[in-house]
C-alpha cells in the first residue's frame, strides 16, 4: 500500500485517499509536471497468484477499454504506471459524491432527481452499447455513480465491464461471463447464477435496480434478493414509474426494455401514464430533448436506435472545453474546442481558446483559418450578442495581423515582410468588429488597429488617384500609439511586427508625413522608439531573428530618409 506524498512514476504525488473497493483504492493525486490533480487507482496486493491475475487483468482491461471512450460521463484514462509490481492507473478526478453516499445521507430521492439522473445514465449506458463491439458495463449500482456539484452524474467503475459478442466470446474482457461478478441484487439472473449471455439489457435491469434503491430507500442486494413494487414502500410515487421500474426489472430479459432508448423514452413520458398527473402533462427535462427526439426517432423507424449524444448541453460543452484546455495534443484540443462551439455557437471561449491554441507555434495556418471559420460565421449574428464579442474579434484580428501565413517556410524576413500587407487586409474587418463593439475595454486600441488597416488598405489607390492628401497625419499618429503599446507588451512577433511596419513607413511615407504637418523630430523620435523595440525582444526562432536583424538594418535607412525628406525646411 502507497503511503501519502508517495510519487509515483516520477511524477504523480499522492495527496490522500479518497476511495476503496474491492480490487483497488483510489487516491487524491498531483500531477507535480501540469499542477492538476487526478485520481490515482492503486491495485490492492493479494496473496493468492490466481487471484491476483485476475484483477489485474480486470484493471488493466478496465484502463484500456477506457482508453477508447468519449462521452462526458465517462472518466478518462490518462497514465498507466507499474511501480515495483504495483499498478497505477491515473484518471480524471471526478469530485462529488455517489449515489450510495447521498441515499445514506439523505434517504430516499424524490422521484424527478432519480428520473434525471437516469436519463443520463442511459445515455452513457447507449454510448457504450453503440461501441463495435458493444461494451456492457455490468455493475450499475448506487455507489458507482458519481453526482458531480454541477448536477451531472458519471460512471466511475468499468472492473468488469467487458464487450458483447453475438458468440458469447470477449476478447478483450478480463473476466468472462461465466464468471459471477457484480453486485447481487443489482446484477440480472443471467449474470449472477444464471446461464444466460449478458447484453445490453444486462445494464437495463441493473439500472432499474439503481432506481429502486433510490426511489424506495431498500437495497435489492439484501435478501431475499427481490423488489416489490416502488408504491408498496411509497405510495405517493408516480403510477408510471412503478411501471418502467418493473419492466426494467423482469427476470427474463426478453421480458425487459430491449435497449436503452426504449426505456428513456418511457422516462420521458413516465407522467402520461400516471391518473395522479394527467393534468399536468406539459414538463421541462433540463435539456434532455434532444435525448427523447433521437429514442422517438429511432423507435418510429424501427431500428432501435440510439439516444441522442448531446444528453445536455452544458454536460456536453463541459467536457469539451476541459478536453481542450488540459490536452497537450494540438489537433486534439483545436477538434475539442469546435466541438465545444458547436453545442453552445454563442459561446466565446471555444473561440478564444483556438485563438490561444493558433498563436502558440507563431504560425495561423490556411487551414486553422478555415476550421475556426467553418465554426464560427454561421454564428456571427449570436456571437455578435455576447458581451465577449469584442474581446474575440481583437484576438482573431490580431491572430490574421500577426500571424496568418507565417511559417518556418519562409527562408528569410524579406518573405515574411511581403505577406505584411495581406494579413493587415485580412485583419481589418475583426479590429472594426472590436472597435465597435458595445463596453470592450480596447476598443481604442482596436481602433488604431482598424485605422492602420484602413490606411494600408486604400493608400495606393489613393495616390495613384492623387488624393491621399491629409492622410499620413493620422497616420503617423496610429503608429506612434501602437509602437508606445508594443512598449509594454511581451510578445516578441507583435514587438518585431510592429517595429518593422514603423520602420518601413517612415523609410516610405516621409515627404508624405512631412506634408500633413508631421515634424522631422516627431518621425526620427518615431524611429528610435521602434529601434528600441526591435533591439529589446530577444527573439526565440531563427525567423524572428531574421526578422529583428532586418528591423534593425532599416533603422538608419530610415532615418536617411526622414533627414532628406526635411534638408530644405529651413531654406
Amino acid at each position: 500500500m502507497a503511503e501519502e506524498g508517495y510519487t509515483i512514476g516520477e511524477r504523480y504525488r499522492l495527496l490522500t485517499q479518497i476511495g476503496e473497493g474491492g480490487m483497488s483504492r483510489v487516491y487524491l493525486a498531483l500531477d507535480t509536471v501540469l499542477n492538476k490533480q487526478w485520481a490515482a487507482k492503486e491495485i490492492k496486493h493479494v496473496e493468492d497468484p490466481a487471484q491476483r491475475e485476475l484483477i489485474v487483468k480486470s484493471l488493466v482491461t478496465e484502463a484500456n477499454m477506457i482508453k477508447r471512450f468519449d462521452h462526458p460521463a465517462i472518466p478518462r484514462i490518462v497514465d498507466i504506471i507499474d511501480e515495483e509490481g504495483t499498478l497505477y492507473v491515473i484518471m480524471d478526478y471526478v469530485e462529488g459524491r455517489t449515489l450510495a453516499e447521498i441515499l445514506e445521507l439523505e434517504g430516499p430521492q424524490s422521484e424527478e432527481k432519480v428520473v434525471d439522473w437516469a436519463l443520463q445514465l442511459l445515455d452513457a449506458l447507449e454510448y457504450l452499447h453503440q461501441r463495435k463491439p458493444p461494451v456492457i458495463f455490468r455493475d450499475m449500482k448506487p455507489a458507482n455513480v458519481m453526482l458531480k456539484p454541477n448536477g451531472l452524474v458519471e460512471l466511475i467503475d468499468f472492473g468488469i465491464a467487458r464487450e458483447y459478442r453475438e458468440d458469447g466470446s470477449s476478447t478483450t474482457a478480463a473476466i468472462g461471463d461465466t464468471v459471477q461478478l457484480g453486485t447481487r441484487g443489482f446484477a440480472p439472473p443471467e449474470q449472477y447464477g444464471g446461464s444466460g449471455q449478458t447484453d445490453a439489457r444486462t445494464d437495463v435491469y441493473a439500472l432499474g435496480a439503481t432506481m429502486y434503491n433510490l426511489v424506495t430507500g431498500k437495497n435489492p442486494s439484501d435478501p431475499p434478493y427481490t423488489m416489490a413494487p416502488i408504491r408498496q414502500v411509497r405510495p405517493e410515487l408516480s403510477a408510471g414509474l412503478e411501471r418502467i421500474i418493473a419492466k426494467a426489472t423482469q427476470a427474463n430479459p426478453d421480458d425487459r426494455y430491449q435497449g436503452c432508448a426504449e426505456m428513456a423514452y418511457d422516462l420521458a413520458h413516465y407522467r402520461e401514464e400516471d391518473d395522479q398527473h394527467k393534468a399536468t402533462l406539459r414538463r421541462t427535462w433540463h435539456g434532455f430533448v434532444g435525448l427523447v427526439a433521437a429514442a422517438c426517432v429511432s423507435l418510429a423507424v424501427g431500428i432501435g436506435g440510439t439516444v441522442g449524444y448531446n444528453v445536455t448541453l452544458n454536460s456536453n460543452y463541459d467536457y469539451w472545453m476541459n478536453i481542450a484546455e488540459q490536452s497537450s495534443d494540438k489537433e486534439e484540443a483545436s477538434e475539442a474546442y469546435v466541438r465545444a462551439a458547436a453545442i453552445k455557437p454563442g459561446e466565446v471561449d471555444p473561440y478564444l481558446g483556438l485563438c490561444q491554441i493558433y498563436r502558440a507555434d507563431l504560425d495561423f495556418s490556411a487551414e486553422e483559418e478555415r476550421q475556426i471559420r467553418e465554426a464560427l460565421l454561421p454564428h456571427i449574428s449570436e456571437l455578435e450578442q455576447s458581451p465577449q464579442w469584442g474581446e474575440m474579434a481583437f484576438s482573431i484580428g490580431k491572430l490574421y495581423w500577426y500571424n496568418y501565413g507565417v511559417n518556418d517556410a519562409a527562408e528569410n524576413a524579406d518573405e515574411l515582410d511581403a505577406g505584411r500587407a495581406s494579413r493587415i487586409r485580412a485583419a481589418s474587418q475583426w479590429m472594426h468588429n472590436a472597435a465597435d463593439a458595445p463596453g470592450f475595454e480596447n476598443a481604442e486600441l482596436a481602433q488604431v488597429y482598424a485605422d492602420i488597416a484602413d490606411f494600408n488598405t486604400d493608400i495606393v489607390p489613393l495616390i495613384n488617384e492623387g488624393s491621399d492628401a491629409g492622410m499620413y497625419g493620422p497616420y503617423y499618429e496610429r503608429l506612434s500609439a501602437l509602437v508606445d503599446v508594443m512598449s509594454n507588451e511581451d510578445n516578441e512577433v507583435m514587438r518585431l511586427e510592429v517595429a518593422n511596419l514603423t520602420l518601413d513607413a517612415c523609410r516610405t511615407y516621409s515627404r508624405k508625413f512631412r506634408a500633413d504637418g508631421v515634424s522631422d523630430l516627431e518621425l526620427l523620435d518615431l524611429c528610435d522608439r521602434a529601434q528600441a523595440l526591435a533591439e529589446d525582444t530577444q527573439p526565440t526562432t531563427e525567423l524572428l531573428d531574421d526578422e529583428r536583424t532586418q528591423a534593425l538594418a532599416s533603422v538608419n535607412p530610415a532615418r536617411q530618409a526622414v533627414n532628406d525628406a526635411y534638408v530644405d525646411v529651413e531654406a
